[in-house]
């Protein structure tokens, strides 16, 4: 081979290998830009633990989604920033979500994010006496107005012969109902994990789990995404829904390895997260257990006057169950 041969091959050689290298710059920018930007709403609670994990895993971005994962408190912030469009995707529990579709929120559920009603409980401190649902006649119980530890401590009283007014309710938050219970302000407190575990761990021996709601109440919540993003977005909502069902996958799959991950979004001990996994399924299905559940919270919302009158909820599953048959259809793997 000539030197001229050699020079002219190795001009084509380089810029051939330059194209290529641009090329592949060109089609990875556009692949970061033909991403769906979302922010995602995420609660503080490890029932929503497909919904960090899966952005953290980049389950979401494999599905072609850029999310911005923002944390919320409660399931009625979740609502608001919603319906204010601050977010575009959140979770909410069963009762804040009947609640948007009583008043006609602007967004839609897709699919579960997680099911277990005994993530939900009755922690009481010892020296409260309290060692049956009976005992709990007269005491002081920290309660969330219109959730599903008020609507499961409801069922308690009621299967104890109690009427609903037999004790005296405080009206509290998750986050600060267990040092009201540890201080003694309250008797006892119905609240959900981790900060049932938390707060257990905190009393030293002085507390005790009285009883699970699982028979009561279902627990975890709805996938919920804005009209709006919907609207915009329209060939892509099907997309999140199989995202969130692997990312459920993986955690059901990996509990041990979910665990810290969710653990680092709320701040406590991994083990804490994996008692919550304990009590929680992160299935996507609506199951006729839930079904019945979702009823009966609408029911006992409109005797609370937390919503106008009782809804029927069919109306407002459609697009679940539309966007449910996609996924399954597409992807069958993932219920595994």
């Amino acid at each position: 081979m000539t030197g001229i041969l050699r020079r002219t091959l190795g001009r084509t050689l380089g810029r051939t290998l330059a194209l290529t290298a641009a090329g592949l710059m060109v089609a990875g920018s556009a692949s970061a830009q033909d991403k769906v930007k979302v922010k995602f709403g995420v609660l503080t609670t490890a029932s929503q633990a497909a919904f960090y994990v899966g952005a953290k895993k980049g389950i979401f971005a494999k599905y072609g989604f850029d999310v911005e994962v923002l944390p919320l408190a409660t399931g009625v912030q979740a609502n608001q920033a919603l319906a204010a469009g601050q977010v575009d995707w959140s979770g909410g529990g069963v009762e804040s979500t009947v609640v948007a579709w009583a008043t006609g929120l602007p967004f839609k559920a897709y699919s579960m994010y997680a099911k277990g009603g005994d993530s939900y409980g009755i922690l009481v401190r010892k020296d409260a006496n309290i060692a049956s649902p009976k005992d709990l006649k007269g005491k002081k119980i920290a309660v969330p107005q219109g959730t599903a530890p008020a609507q499961g401590l409801n069922q308690v009283l009621k299967d104890a012969g109690l009427p609903a007014n037999a004790v005296m309710r405080v009206n509290a938050n998750y986050g600060n109902m267990g040092q009201m219970l540890i201080s003694g302000a309250v008797d006892a407190m119905a609240g959900l994990e981790p900060f049932l575990t938390l707060t257990d761990e905190k009393m030293a021996g002085q507390g005790k789990i009285l009883l699970r709601l699982g028979k009561y109440v279902q627990g975890g919540g709805l996938f919920l995404i804005t009209d709006k993003w919907a609207a915009a977005n329209p060939t892509k909502v099907a997309d999140a829904v199989a995202a969130l069902w692997e990312a459920q996958q993986w955690v059901r799959q990996h509990p041990k390895e979910a665990a810290p991950i969710e653990a680092e979004f709320l701040k406590v001990e991994p083990r804490i997260v994996e008692v919550s996994f304990g009590v929680l399924t992160y299935d996507p299905l609506i199951d006729d257990f839930t079904a019945k559940s979702l009823q009966t919270t609408a029911d006992y919302l409109a005797d609370e006057k937390l919503i106008s009158a009782p809804i029927k909820l069919a109306p407002h599953l459609v697009e679940l169950e539309k966007v449910t048959k996609q996924v399954r259809a597409r992807h069958p793997e993932l219920l595994k």
